[in-house]
């Protein structure tokens, strides 16, 4: 099995859109999954075609400290299996960090309990940084994507949150999401983040801005399906490529 945490240095960059991709086109690509969500935003579901935001994920199921995934999981129509963080309250939400501020390993010993073959894959949608289920998913992830856009305030974000990230660098990846190539600045911006992350870790993959990427959203299916030939399906499905090569060989090519 195989942890994968999806992550940002700020929100509105389009984390939550590209795992809900990205855990479909690896179910497609006979890669068990389970989208995992640690963010109290509890959307996750809206865009993998569960709606209903009242389903229990994880904050009720691991009240007593331990998580039952069998009774935490849901399945979409296509089979993707889905943990919802759940709807929280304040009290419910503050409660549940500070478990996880006082075991630092808490997610790292509960996973380990998921029933998954050696080629499955946990995908952790979590909070954007600085956030104790963020730092708690990156610990023990084996690949962190981390989702940015290239703009000023992305790029500064992404500035301050590196040493974070890159602690272990081996496993840390920047995807950049919502590239337009109308807009020269991005490409600057581009420029600006590799000499900051080093050519390695900046994916040489790029999502481009693509008005399928709302549009299919908004009618509750993936872009790849509603517009198989748009280049945001082209970008997503080379993503998936790259990660189900990742999964199958360990190798980050």
């Amino acid at each position: 099995m195989k942890i994968i945490a999806v992550t940002s240095a700020c929100g509105g960059v389009g984390k939550t859109t590209l795992v809900a991709s990205q855990a479909a086109l690896l179910l497609r690509r006979q890669i068990t999954v389970v989208a995992l969500e640690m963010n109290r935003q509890n959307v996750l579901g809206s865009f993998l075609g569960l709606p209903d935001r009242s389903l229990p994920g994880l904050l009720a199921h691991a009240r007593d400290g331990q998580v039952a995934w069998p009774a935490a999981m849901h399945r979409n129509e296509e089979g993707v299996r889905l943990v919802p963080f759940g709807q929280a309250d304040m009290p419910d939400a503050i409660t549940f960090d500070s478990m996880l501020l006082n075991d630092p390993d808490w997610l790292a010993s509960q996973l380990q309990s998921i029933d998954l073959p050696e080629n499955g894959v946990v995908l952790l949608d979590t909070a954007s940084l600085p956030d104790i289920k963020a730092a708690q998913a990156i610990r023990c992830a084996d690949l962190v994507l981390c989702v940015t856009r290239p703009e000023p305030v992305a790029n500064a974000a992404l500035a301050q949150s590196f040493e974070m990230l890159s602690a272990d660098s081996r496993k840390l990846k920047i995807v950049a999401n919502g590239v337009s190539p109308a807009r020269p600045m991005h490409y600057d911006m581009l420029t600006m983040l590799r000499a900051c992350v080093g050519i390695d870790t900046l994916l040489p993959l790029r999502i481009h801005f693509d008005d399928a990427v709302p549009e299919s959203y908004a009618r509750g299916v993936h872009c790849f399906d509603m517009a198989p030939h748009s280049q945001a399906a082209h970008d997503l499905q080379g993503l998936a490529n790259w990660l189900a090569h990742w999964v199958r060989t360990g190798e980050a090519h």
